[in-house]
């Protein structure tokens, strides 16, 4: 998700190699991804369905889905349509999966765990990704296919996945203005929080690029005017998760160290940049289109660091045993 998005958002910016490297990253990691979850199916299946009955963490599900379709829009911008086909029924068809059996299954499970320790950020995704297939429905008609049929979808899916962004967020702020926030609780993951604003900010500005099919041309109002909306309340998080990102590292004494969840600030922030500039041009405001380029140097800042970070967090791990497979004699012989 993370590396997909600001891929879109370099060639968006015109910096066209950076992005290409980043396809590849996004695609390698999507593809290990995907094989050690299967392996995580078959050796831990235990495992797996116990997160999925747990509120804390059933969410994380959706990033199949988000990660799926924001792939295959890079792909629609890379003009490569059979992967981005595939990409996209991925996401669509596993958004229909998870979306009747995981909430579905929270809803008719125990409630043993105490609501306000199971409510975080990641609940959010489940808008980001019903707004990622909305992306991919836009893309894929604006590339010529089935036109009439995929904007109705990407309307559709723009429209549930506003109204989701709406209630989640409501049930996520209540959680930390009531329950009260540790700072071991207080995760990377809340940037989602803006990330779920710019994702629909973004999925409306697809909307807005085509007209809409039949009488539903009477929407591009509601859309702009909800579109922004959400972009103010977004934009307005940023200084918040700036300030709370300070007081958990301060607070919790955490070491500047990678945490697989760190890159639940890079897809934000990526998001935030490809959603102000497309917005921003199709309503015509060019201090938007500024302001994202701008802060699209934070993005890819970001990226580098995590990325960095994440490859120092591996490597003593894969060259422990280095000098035993290099020197075994030499090793076993020291006291």
């Amino acid at each position: 998700m993370a590396t997909g998005i600001v891929s879109i958002a370099a060639q968006v910016f015109g910096l066209e190699a950076f992005s290409i490297f980043l396809l590849a990253v996004g695609t390698i990691g999507y593809l290990i991804l995907i094989a050690l979850h299967g392996l995580r199916m078959l050796t831990a299946a235990d495992a797996m369905r116990d997160d999925a009955r747990s509120p804390g963490m059933a969410f994380g599900f959706y990033t199949f889905v988000a990660a799926s379709n924001v792939l295959a829009a890079r792909y629609v911008a890379a003009g490569d349509i059979g992967p981005a086909l595939v990409l996209a029924l991925a996401g669509g068809l596993s958004w229909l999966l998870i979306t009747y059996t995981i909430p579905l299954g929270l809803m008719l499970g125990s409630k043993d765990m105490r609501l306000g320790s199971s409510v975080n950020g990641s609940w959010l995704m489940w808008a980001v990704a019903t707004q990622s297939v909305s992306i991919a429905a836009s893309l894929l008609a604006a590339a010529g296919l089935d036109q009439a049929l995929l904007r109705l979808a990407a309307a559709v899916f723009w429209a549930i996945g506003a109204m989701l962004y709406i209630v989640l967020i409501t049930i996520i702020t209540a959680r930390m203005l009531l329950a009260g926030m540790s700072a071991t609780e207080l995760t990377p993951a809340y940037w989602i929080n803006m990330g779920a604003t710019s994702i629909c900010v973004l999925a409306g500005a697809r909307l807005l690029a085509s007209p809409l099919p039949g009488g539903l041309g009477q929407m591009a109002p509601v859309v702009t005017g909800v579109s922004f909306i959400l972009w103010a309340y977004g934009s307005s998080w940023i200084p918040a998760l700036v300030l709370l990102g300070i007081w958990r590292y301060r607070r919790g004494r955490h070491p500047a160290a990678y945490e697989p969840g760190l890159w639940s600030m890079v897809f934000p922030l990526g998001m935030y940049v490809t959603a102000t500039d497309l917005f921003g041009r199709a309503e015509r405001l060019p201090w938007l289109v500024w302001l994202a380029r701008d802060l699209s140097y934070a993005a890819y800042a970001a990226w580098a660091i995590i990325f960095v970070l994440m490859l120092w967090h591996l490597a003593p791990r894969r060259l422990k045993g280095l000098p035993q497979l290099l020197h075994p004699a030499e090793t076993s012989e020291r006291p």
